[in-house]
C-alpha cells in the first residue's frame, strides 16, 4: 500500500473522485502547477485524516490494555524483542493470537479463525471491506507492542526488519491478500528466542454474490475449504484443533471459527500420548539430563498428557509429582516391561537418559491418526546388520531388518511391547549409553519392538534429522554452539557423560552448560531452584 501521505495516494484518490472527461479537460486547460497544488492539498488532507484515524485506533488499543510485557530488549539481529518469564513456544503463540484478536475486537472488526495449511502459525480471516480499518488498528497495536509485518501473498519480506508502527512497513499492504504479524519474544536469560517462524496470519476474504446466497472466498487454500456461506454460524473451537503444536489444554481457551471449519484434520491425533522418562544416574550430570528432558517436553511437546518417570534410583528432590507427572520406582531391566506401567497411555514417547526434543513437534510426527507408531529410522551399515538385535528380531518375526533406528525419543505402543513379550522373544541385555566409550548403534529394545511392530502392521518407520553426540568427542564445544545457534533438529541424544574421558576433557561440563542455555525455562515439574552451571562446576571440583 502506498503511504497515505504520498502523492501517489493523492493521485489515486484524484482519479477515483474526478471523472475521466473532467480529468482530460483539466489536463489541457488547467496549468500543471495548479494540478500539482490540488494534488498536494489532497495529500495533506489525507495525511491529516490518516493521522487522526491512527490516533483513534491507538487510543482503542491502549484502553484495551494490549501489549504488556516485562520489558523490551534487543534481539541478536537488532530488532526489538519482548521479555516474558516462563516463556514457551505455545505461550508465545497464544500471546500473539490474543493481541491480534483483541485489537480487532476493540475496533469492532468481525473475524474468524481458519485452519491454515502451516501448523506452525495460527490464521484468522477478515472481510476485504475491513482492510482499511484492519491496517489502522494493527499499526496502532504494533506501535504499542513493537512487532513486525510482512506480506505473505504475494510474498514480500522486505519489511521484515521495519517495526510495524512505521508507515514504510505497510508499503505492500495494498496488494496483499495475506499478511503476517510477528513478535520476537525471549525469556529473562535471553537464551531462548521464539516468534520468527510463528506469528499470526491474516487473510482477507472477499464477498461473492454469484450464487443465490452470498459466500466468502478465501485468498488461498486451507485444510478444509476455500468458500464458506457468509451467514455461517460461528462456534468456539480449541486451538489444538487448529494447530498440532498446541497444548492439550487448548480447549480451555478456545477461539472462534465458522461451523464449516469444524472438520477433523487429516493429521489430527485424537488419542492421548504420554511420555516415559528413564532415571538411573543419581549424579549432578544425571540430574541435568533429566531436567533437560522434562524442559524439552514442557517447551516443545506441550500436548503430552502425562509424564511417567521410571526411577531405577532415588528420584531427585526437586522433581514435582502431580496429575501430569508420576514417579514409579523400578528395578533394572524394567525397560522391557513398560506396558505394565500403571496408568500409562496406549501410546507414549520413550526418552532414555540423554534423549531430548530440540524444537516444536506434533503428535503426528510420532504417531499416525490410525494409531500406528512412526519410529525414527537410523543408520544402517555392515556392523549394524550383524547386531544381536537383528538376529533376535528375525527370530521373533521371520523377517529380516533392513534399517536401524535412531537415538533419541522414540514412539511406542503399549500393546506392541505386550505382544512382543507374549511371543516368547528373548530380552536382550541393555548397555548404559552414558558409560559407553562411543556412540552406539540401534538400541536393542528399539530395534526389536519397532521391527516387531512393523512386521505386525503396527509401525511405519519415518525419518527426521537427529544429532547423536558423545561427550568425549574432540571439539564438542563447537558442535554444541552450532546446535545452540541453529535449533533446527527435532531430536538430540547425548552419550558418554559418565565416562572418564568426557570428565577429563571437559565434555561433560560442556554438555551441561549447553543444556542450561538450550533449555533455560524451568518446567512445571521442577520444585526447587535449578542449579546453575557454575554451581555444578564447583560441585565437580570437590568430587
Amino acid at each position: 500500500m502506498s503511504s497515505p501521505t504520498s502523492m501517489s495516494s493523492a493521485g489515486h484518490v484524484y482519479r477515483r473522485w474526478v471523472p475521466q472527461p473532467v480529468r482530460s479537460a483539466a489536463a489541457t486547460t488547467v496549468p500543471a502547477g495548479v494540478r500539482r497544488k490540488v494534488k498536494g492539498g489532497l495529500a495533506r488532507t489525507l495525511s491529516r485524516r490518516e493521522a487522526r484515524l491512527h490516533r483513534r485506533a491507538l487510543r482503542r488499543v491502549r484502553r484495551a490494555g494490549l501489549g504488556r510485557s516485562e520489558r523490551r530488549t534487543e534481539a541478536p539481529d537488532g530488532r526489538i524483542g519482548h521479555v516474558h518469564t516462563g516463556l514457551t513456544v505455545d505461550l508465545a503463540r497464544r500471546l500473539d493470537l490474543d493481541l491480534v484478536t483483541q485489537a480487532l475486537d476493540a475496533a469492532e472488526v468481525p473475524w474468524f479463525a481458519v485452519p491454515a495449511l502451516d501448523d506452525r502459525r495460527l490464521c484468522i480471516a477478515v472481510e476485504q471491506r475491513e482492510k482499511g480499518t484492519v491496517r489502522r488498528v494493527l499499526r496502532a497495536l504494533l506501535e504499542e507492542h513493537t512487532g513486525y509485518v510482512v506480506s505473505v501473498s504475494p510474498a514480500a519480506g522486505d519489511t521484515r526488519e521495519i517495526p510495524g508502527s512505521h508507515v514504510k512497513a505497510w508499503k505492500n499492504y495494498g496488494k496483499a491478500k495475506v499478511i503476517r504479524l510477528t513478535w520476537l519474544r525471549t525469556d529473562p536469560t535471553e537464551q531462548l528466542w521464539v516468534g520468527e517462524d510463528q506469528g499470526v496470519e491474516i487473510e482477507f476474504w472477499s464477498a461473492d454474490s454469484a450464487l443465490p446466497y452470498e459466500r466468502l472466498i478465501g485468498p488461498r487454500p486451507n485444510r478444509v475449504q476455500r468458500a464458506v456461506p457468509a451467514e455461517a454460524p460461528g462456534i468456539e473451537i480449541g486451538l489444538g484443533r487448529l494447530s498440532g503444536y498446541c497444548d492439550i489444554d487448548g480447549d480451555l481457551e478456545p477461539t472462534v471459527t465458522l461451523e464449516d471449519f469444524d472438520v477433523t484434520r487429516l493429521e489430527e491425533i485424537a488419542f492421548p500420548v504420554d511420555a516415559v522418562l528413564l532415571w538411573r544416574h543419581p549424579t549432578p550430570w544425571g540430574e541435568e539430563l533429566l531436567r533437560a528432558a522434562l524442559r524439552s517436553l514442557h517447551q516443545y511437546a506441550p500436548w503430552i498428557d502425562v509424564v511417567h518417570v521410571v526411577a531405577e534410583a532415588e528420584p531427585p528432590a526437586w522433581l514435582r509429582a502431580d496429575e501430569r507427572l508420576s514417579v514409579v520406582r523400578a528395578r533394572p531391566g524394567a525397560e522391557w516391561h513398560l506396558d505394565q506401567l500403571p496408568d500409562v497411555a496406549g501410546h507414549f514417547l520413550l526418552l532414555r537418559p540423554g534423549a531430548l526434543i530440540g524444537r516444536p513437534v506434533r503428535p503426528f510426527d510420532y504417531f499416525a491418526p490410525s494409531g500406528g507408531s512412526r519410529p525414527r529410522r537410523g543408520p544402517w551399515n555392515a556392523q549394524e546388520s550383524f547386531a544381536e538385535w537383528v538376529r533376535a528380531a528375525h527370530h521373533a518375526t521371520g523377517r529380516m531388518a533392513g534399517h536401524g533406528y535412531a537415538s533419541g525419543p522414540q514412539p511406542y505402543r503399549a500393546d506392541t511391547v505386550a505382544r512382543l513379550a507374549r511371543s516368547g522373544a528373548r530380552t536382550l541385555p541393555l548397555a548404559d549409553g552414558q558409560f559407553l566409550s562411543a556412540v552406539p548403534g540401534t538400541h536393542p529394545m528399539d530395534g526389536m519392538v519397532h521391527h516387531f511392530g512393523f512386521a505386525a502392521g503396527l509401525a511405519d518407520p519415518s525419518s527426521e534429522a537427529t544429532a547423536a553426540l558423545h561427550a568425549a568427542l574432540p571439539g564438542i564445544g563447537v558442535r554444541l554452539e552450532r546446535l545452540l545457534v541453529r535449533r533446527d533438529l527435532q531430536q538430540l541424544q547425548f552419550f558418554g557423560l559418565g565416562t572418564e574421558e568426557a570428565g577429563a576433557s571437559g565434555g561433560t561440563a560442556a554438555v551441561v552448560r549447553f543444556l542450561h542455555r538450550y533449555f533455560p525455562v524451568p518446567s512445571v515439574f521442577e520444585h526447587e531452584r535449578p542449579q546453575t552451571s557454575t554451581e555444578l562446576d564447583t560441585l565437580r571440583e570437590h568430587r
